[in-house]
């Protein structure tokens, strides 16, 4: 999709000056608090650009939006953009899961993201795509010594269809729930 890393940009300015910022007070104590969610996303990243189709994927600067990653790929008559939120810790036990809360916020991203599609001047050649847009969680565990992350858990929630009318829902909501589980 091309100019999707400048709609995702432009998504993550709008969204931060309407001031829509995820909020949560778990996740990694201490000062490497930030550099460590990093390198967790990092790897998530990694795996997603793994993954068949090709995901052109890129993270969320600074964290600033319920999705640290952005990730699109065509698939079979559709485009899919996977929405992820990455968790991390040095505790297995101690990944945070997204709440309710956490989840309806980041089913506001979603719907917002599939409202600038249809006025972006960088989608503009695909407003009468398919397209399918999916919110997801991914919790990494890092173990320290050797320093290794592991994918602990990942899950898709909710998807959001934009022009999806002769789309086979039933098989590709599998498909989605597959890709989200990395």
């Amino acid at each position: 999709m091309k100019n999707f890393e400048l709609f995702v940009n432009d998504i993550v300015s709008q969204w931060r000056s309407e001031k829509k910022i995820l909020m949560e007070s778990a996740g990694l104590s201490g000062s490497s608090n930030r550099e460590n969610g990093d390198l967790a996303e990092n790897y998530v990243l990694r795996k997603v650009e793994k993954l068949k189709p090709k995901y052109n994927g890129m993270k969320s600067t600074g964290s600033q939006t319920p999705s640290d990653i952005f990730a699109v790929a065509r698939r079979n008559g559709y485009f899919h953009i996977m929405l992820i939120q990455v968790k991390s810790s040095t505790n297995k036990s101690g990944i945070y899961k997204l709440n309710e809360n956490d989840k309806k916020v980041f089913d506001e991203l979603a719907k917002f993201v599939k409202k600038q599609i249809g006025i972006s001047e960088h989608l503009k050649n695909y407003r009468k795509s398919a397209i399918l847009i999916s919110t997801g969680y991914a919790g990494v565990y890092r173990n320290e010594k050797p320093v290794k992350h592991n994918l602990i858990e990942s899950k898709g929630f909710k998807i959001f269809k934009r022009n999806t009318t002769n789309l086979d829902m039933e098989k590709i909501n599998k498909i989605i729930a597959l890709t989200h589980k990395l």
